[in-house]
């Protein structure tokens, strides 16, 4: 009788297994299939309005200025111990300089490789900030870019 009953356990036991596996693969493929859209794009598919520019902004005040800097010169105040936050307003980016790679840069973050020199390390904002968050954080960014450049 105990045979019996743990046979049906251990199928049902199997079957919640094979589904778990197949959601978790699932969300590997739709994963896959995200990045093989964003590596498609060539330019970033929001305009830069200026509803835009103000929408990044506010999102670059809550997220990145404290690291990043009031100006985007890599100066924030409470950037990691021992850390260099990029500079976004010179003419070198240190991790690619298209709206698709920034984009992906500010969604995926920068892993600390050492040994870095500065030492480079971001937290991933995918799952925190919608994807159109970020796309118009990177027009504030260029926003942000242009008007330094016009002060020099």
């Amino acid at each position: 009788m105990m045979r019996s009953v743990s046979t049906p356990c251990a199928a049902l036991a199997l079957v919640c297994v094979c589904v778990t596996v197949g959601s978790s693969r699932g969300g590997l493929v739709s994963l896959h299939a995200a990045e093989l859209e964003l590596q498609k794009l060539r330019k970033n598919p929001v305009a830069a309005t200026e509803e835009s520019v103000k929408g990044g902004r506010t999102v670059y005040a809550r997220f990145c200025r404290s690291c990043h800097g009031l100006q985007g010169k890599g100066d924030g105040v409470t950037a990691p111990a021992g850390s260099k936050p990029a500079n976004l307003v010179d003419e070198k980016w240190d991790h690619g300089g298209t709206d698709v790679q920034i984009f992906r840069t500010i969604k995926g973050g920068i892993k600390r490789k050492p040994p870095a020199d500065p030492p480079y390390f971001m937290e991933p904002w995918g799952g925190k900030i919608s994807d159109e968050d970020i796309w118009n954080t990177v027009n504030f960014l260029r926003d942000l870019a242009k008007r330094a450049a016009a002060k020099k």
